[in-house]
C-alpha cells in the first residue's frame, strides 16, 4: 500500500539522498536513487507511485544542478570540452588523450605518460583513462567484461536466492557496483557530465573499497545461510 509500505522507504530514500547532497555528492545520490527506484519496480510497486515519485525527482535534481553552478559548468562543458581546453575542458580532454594514446595494446605497465600530472585525479576518478593507456583496448575490453560478468553472476545469483531480505540485498548491491562501473567509464570516456564518482575495486580510496569488499561479504553470507539452510 502507499501509506504503510511505499512512503515510508521513500522517506528512507529521502533521507539518504538528502545526507548524499549535503556532503556534496550529486553522483551518489543519482545511484543510489535509480538503484532504489530499480528495486520498487520489481518489487511490483505501483506505476503510478514510481511515476510520480520519478517526474517530482526531475525538477530536484535541476534545481541541484542550478543551485551549484559547478554542476551547472560540468554539464555546458560537457556538451563541447573544447570551448575551454585549457580550463573547465581539460580534464575530459586529457582523459580522451590518454585512452587514444593506448591504441590496441598499450604503453606497457607503467607506461603511462598522462599519469606525470597532465590528467588530474588520474588515480581515483579517471584511473581507467591510465588504464586504457598502459594496456590499449585489449585490456581496457578485458575490465569492462569482468564488470559484465559481475554484474550477470550478482543478478544471476539474486535471482536464486528463496529469502526475500537476502534476494533484494543481493540484488540492489550489484546494481548498486554495476551502475557506479557504468556511470565511472561513461565520465571518462566522455559520454556523460563528470560526476566524481570511483571505479569500483580499482580506483584508489579507503572507505570506499572497504564499504565496497563488506557488500561482496553480505552477499557471500546470504548465500550461505540458503546453503545452510538447504543442508540435512
Amino acid at each position: 500500500s502507499l501509506w504503510h509500505t511505499y512512503i515510508p522507504f521513500l522517506l528512507v530514500l529521502g533521507v539518504t539522498c538528502a545526507a548524499l547532497l549535503k556532503q556534496p555528492d550529486f553522483g551518489s545520490t543519482v545511484t543510489v536513487f535509480t538503484t532504489s527506484l530499480i528495486l520498487f519496480f520489481i518489487a511490483e510497486f505501483s506505476l503510478l507511485h514510481l511515476g510520480v515519485t520519478l517526474l517530482c525527482a526531475i525538477p530536484l535534481a535541476i534545481t541541484a544542478v542550478l543551485f551549484k553552478s559547478y554542476r551547472l559548468n560540468r554539464i555546458l562543458i560537457f556538451l563541447n570540452p573544447w570551448v575551454d581546453a585549457q580550463g573547465r575542458g581539460y580534464q575530459i580532454i586529457q582523459s580522451l588523450i590518454a585512452i587514444g594514446s593506448g591504441h590496441w595494446w598499450g604503453l606497457g605497465i607503467g607506461g603511462s605518460k598522462q599519469k606525470f600530472f597532465y590528467l588530474p585525479m588520474q588515480h581515483t576518478d579517471f584511473i581507467f583513462s591510465i588504464i586504457a593507456e598502459e594496456v590499449g583496448l585489449v585490456g581496457s575490453t578485458l575490465i569492462v567484461l569482468l564488470y559484465v560478468a559481475f554484474c550477470y553472476y550478482g543478478l544471476r545469483i539474486a535471482t536464486q536466492l528463496k529469502n526475500p531480505f537476502s534476494f533484494f540485498v543481493t540484488l540492489a548491491y550489484t546494481l548498486l557496483i554495476s551502475l557506479q562501473a557504468v556511470i565511472n567509464l561513461m565520465v571518462v570516456t566522455g559520454m556523460v557530465p563528470t560526476k566524481g564518482l570511483g571505479l569500483p575495486f580499482i580506483s584508489y580510496g579507503g572507505s570506499a573499497l572497504m564499504v565496497t569488499w563488506c557488500m561482496l561479504g553480505v552477499i557471500v553470507n546470504c548465500v550461505k545461510s540458503q546453503l545452510e539452510s538447504r543442508s540435512p
